[in-house]
């Protein structure tokens, strides 16, 4: 398979930029405590220089165990301005949780999916140094850097997430050999040519209507389509789909899956799922980390 044009060279240079940015970052103590399948967290808030001279937020889940050995966990957003809470959903027994907001909101902005003229899929997307998936992959690579210092985080780390936040975990266990394990489900930007066709997403339906009026902002997107990155994610792989997701189309999701790279990886298959999340990918998400991060 063809690789989009300047590929390899566009993706060096975002690195490069991450690795010449100094990484200053604080954490903010709260008094919020949040418990998931019997266990507690205990909760604070983050925030980090990135590329693009952005201020990203965040919060950190840490296990109220007062145990400072816990590999680390990078879940990151769908699509939408906002930041996902802390639940069972990001919330893995022995892990520490980062969760991002990719656009340097607060980590209480409000997670509403945007349509219409909130739309952000093309922001920046003629040029695409200037588009805004690049600063947002940027945003993720630097916020692997600071999981990598914060204490509590002396074992494996792995990039996480649903939708939007699926598809940019596929691209981080790509472009980052730190992730140990990548976990996927029902991912956006994933085989995108197809996506445009089949898919019902307000997001993907901009952005069709956006390349047919002009072709060549087809070849930004592509950059960020994991179906290129595939085969460069040798760590071991969950992804998923459901059956009725009119979002991330299960054909999409089985495009990418079938060219991972990892000898170790499993899809799974919800016949009557539509674009929601299930329990059980926080049960896979507990065997992932406990086979292969806390060993």
């Amino acid at each position: 398979m063809e690789l989009p044009e300047g590929f390899d060279q566009f993706w060096k240079d975002l690195i490069q930029e991450v690795a010449s940015v100094h990484i200053e970052w604080d954490r903010l103590q709260r008094s919020q405590v949040v418990e998931s399948r019997g266990k507690s967290w205990r909760i604070d808030w983050i925030r980090f220089s990135s590329v693009d001279n952005t201020l990203v937020q965040g919060w950190v889940a840490v296990p109220f165990d007062h145990e400072l050995n816990h590999a680390g966990l990078l879940w990151l957003p769908g699509y939408s301005y906002g930041t996902p809470g802390p639940d069972d959903s990001n919330l893995v027994a022995g892990t520490v949780t980062l969760a991002i907001n990719v656009h340097g909101n607060a980590p209480d902005a409000p997670y509403i999916n945007p349509s219409g003229k909130d739309d952000y899929i093309l922001n920046g997307i003629d040029n695409p140094h200037t588009y805004i998936y690049r600063k947002i992959v940027g945003h993720c690579l630097m916020a692997m850097n600071v999981l990598q210092q914060t204490p509590e985080v002396t074992k494996g780390m792995a990039p996480i997430g649903m939708s939007q936040g699926g598809g940019l975990a596929l691209l981080v266990a790509s472009l980052d050999r730190r992730s140990k394990i990548c976990c996927a489900d029902m991912p956006f930007l994933a085989d995108i040519r197809r996506a445009l066709a089949v898919s019902r997403s307000g997001a993907y339906r901009t952005l069709k209507d956006y390349v047919d009026r002009y072709p060549k902002s087809l070849d930004t997107i592509l950059l960020f389509d994991s179906l290129y990155h595939a085969d460069r994610i040798a760590v071991p792989t969950w992804m998923s789909a459901g059956g009725k997701d009119p979002h991330c189309r299960p054909e999409t999701v089985e495009a990418v899956f079938e060219k991972i790279a990892a000898r170790v990886k499993h899809y799974e298959y919800f016949p009557t799922a539509g674009h929601v999340f299930m329990p059980e990918m926080n049960t896979a998400y507990e065997r992932m980390t406990r086979d292969y991060l806390l060993e």
